[in-house]
């Protein structure tokens, strides 16, 4: 059975909204299919529902109006002034105005002995973690002493979603989940009783595709944090060309990581440096970097979460050797450009951006989303292949990104793609920072078509990476 984690379907629906798949609509197909299962095994009867102040309760506000003959009472976590979020707040005002029998449990002593056949929890679904606190653990205790036959929406409340652990929980008869199951729900049948999937008609070429979903599960910020903490990024790169390294630098800066340090060869370190102030530039002595500066690069990289090599290098045989001993000595690295390598040492984990050309050179296939998913499975590593569409895969996720135009095409792209890359690496695992990073860089890139038409710079692109970001945190 196809599974899918709390976090993953965060992601999903909040694509599924972007796309133009709205909330709304799940939940009332959520709802719907909640009340469908019911009336296919039981003859109208009073129905007791226990909803929380979430999206989990607004489902079973859906499935309340669509529980025709049957006779509902509807016991809200709280007060209604609480409900969290503005489509289950709307169902439940239809309920309101339509004069359904609903009760407002304060505190835990308004509870008492369920009278009904059915019992509906809507309470928590995949948004618990940990004990229950009260209301919660006196109407799970209710739940479970009463002679109804029980349907979770989701998730039975107190269920870990993902890791079929609990404390208390409730036990259901049914467990009716949506699009697909979460990984907790196989691992706790004794909780969960009969697993039941709906389809909420969520296309698989929707589920395919990048959004602000993945921003919002990689983007990280901490109100108790200090310098440092939002990623520390190393850059290694230069020779050639000087602007390349310069741009992934201020790249990370401007996606939110709080350290980017760049590693140059000694020629390009002044032309460098004055690209900004903003900049921390070490230098290393010689035209280009080589398998004699790896001690000192590798010293400067334990102070760092994540380094991105090889962006303007260019010509240089020996870098590709300096990468793989390189990768040696760090735990997490980013491939683009000269940095491109096709043997991954075991236990760094690595994301590698490379164009089609990139990707033929270094691995000899044809740059497709079957061959992408072929090597990323092969080296052990996250695959983002930059292309007019581009594909992002670590050997069994596969994900496709849309955003961006053809103004992209102007230099130093990549460069800027590889440094929200390691922005986001920093803090993240690499297929969904990979996923947020290439989401990002095309939205900068729309915003900077709706700003400036198609003449735009790679400069113009990273002013706009903190815009894309934050209507992404928004949406």
């Amino acid at each position: 059975m196809e599974t899918i984690t709390s976090e993953e379907m965060m992601v999903v629906d909040t694509n599924c909204e972007y796309y133009g798949l709205s909330r709304l609509q799940l939940m009332e197909n959520a709802g719907r299919g909640v009340a469908e299962e019911i009336a296919n095994r039981f003859e109208p009867c009073k129905v007791a529902i226990f909803a929380g102040l979430g999206n989990n309760g607004g489902d079973a506000f859906v499935a309340a109006r669509h529980l025709k003959g049957f006779e509902v009472e509807i016991y809200l976590m709280g007060s209604a002034k609480d409900i969290r979020t503005d489509i289950a707040l709307r169902n439940f005002r239809i309920l309101k105005e339509c004069g359904f029998r609903i009760f407002e449990v304060k505190d835990s002593t308004m509870l008492k002995e369920i009278d009904a056949e059915i019992v509906v929890d809507g309470m928590l679904g995949t948004g618990v973690r940990g004990k229950l606190r009260q209301p919660y653990a006196r109407a799970v205790e209710i739940i479970n002493e009463s002679d109804a036959k029980v349907f979770a929406v989701d998730v039975p409340t107190g269920l870990n979603p993902d890791t079929g652990e609990y404390e208390e929980a409730v036990k259901a008869d049914y467990t009716i989940t949506f699009h697909k199951a979460k990984p907790g729900l196989l691992k706790a049948k004794e909780i969960v009783g009969e697993l039941i999937v709906k389809d909420i008609g969520i296309p698989k070429g929707l589920e395919m595709l990048t959004g602000p979903g993945e921003v919002k599960l990689a983007y990280k910020r901490f109100e108790s944090g200090h310098k440092g903490s939002h990623g520390r990024v190393l850059i290694v790169g230069g020779g050639e060309y000087t602007g390349a390294p310069a741009l992934t630098a201020l790249a990370s800066y401007y996606a939110g990581a709080d350290i980017v340090t760049l590693v140059v060869p000694e020629k390009i370190y002044g032309v460098v440096a004055s690209f900004s102030p903003n900049l921390i530039v070490r230098k290393v002595e010689g035209d280009a970097i080589t398998l004699r500066h790896l001690d000192t690069i590798a010293e400067i990289a334990k102070r760092h979460h994540v380094a991105v090599l090889g962006m303007g290098v260019g010509r240089n045989e020996e870098f590709k050797e300096f990468v793989a001993e390189f990768l040696k000595c760090v735990d997490k690295a980013v491939l683009d450009a000269d940095g491109l390598i096709s043997d991954i040492p075991e236990g760094v984990e690595c994301i590698l951006t490379p164009h089609a050309g990139e990707f033929k050179k270094v691995f000899g296939l044809d740059a497709s989303l079957e061959n992408a998913k072929k090597v990323a499975e092969k080296i052990k590593a996250t695959i983002l292949l930059k292309g007019r569409e581009d594909v992002i895969t670590d050997g069994s996720r596969v994900k496709v990104n849309t955003s961006g135009n053809a103004g992209m095409t102007v230099g130093g792209t990549g460069d800027v793609l590889a440094g929200i890359t390691g922005a986001f690496f920093a803090l993240n695992e690499a297929f969904w920072s990979a996923c947020a990073s290439a989401f990002v860089n095309g939205r900068a890139g729309d915003l900077c078509l709706d700003n400036f038409g198609y003449n735009y710079t790679a400069l113009d692109l990273i002013r706009m990476i903190p815009k894309a970001i934050k209507d992404s945190l928004e949406f």
